[in-house]
């Protein structure tokens, strides 16, 4: 328990060394508050947005696809008629 007791009493010795000597930087409470807040109130990982993005991507690319081909069916038609 002595060991113990003494290393104790060394490490919060040099612990108050280091602070007299480092001056440790205080940070702004009110920064802290806010970055805590929106950390909180931020989710991680939004679920139904990711499904909502993916099936527009999707619609998206279905109808740039049906676009296409019907682009491509018009002019094949012209191309045979002229």
């Amino acid at each position: 328990m002595k060991e113990r007791q003494f290393s104790d009493e060394t490490l919060l010795a040099l612990e108050r060394s280091l602070k007299t000597k480092l001056n440790p930087v205080q940070p702004d409470q009110s920064f802290i508050q806010t970055l805590r807040q929106r950390l909180i109130e931020t989710p991680i990982n939004n679920p139904q947005h990711r499904t909502a993005m993916t099936l527009l991507t999707i619609a998206g690319g279905l109808i740039f696809g049906m676009v296409i081909y019907l682009l491509g069916r018009g002019f094949i038609q012209v191309n045979r008629e002229g």
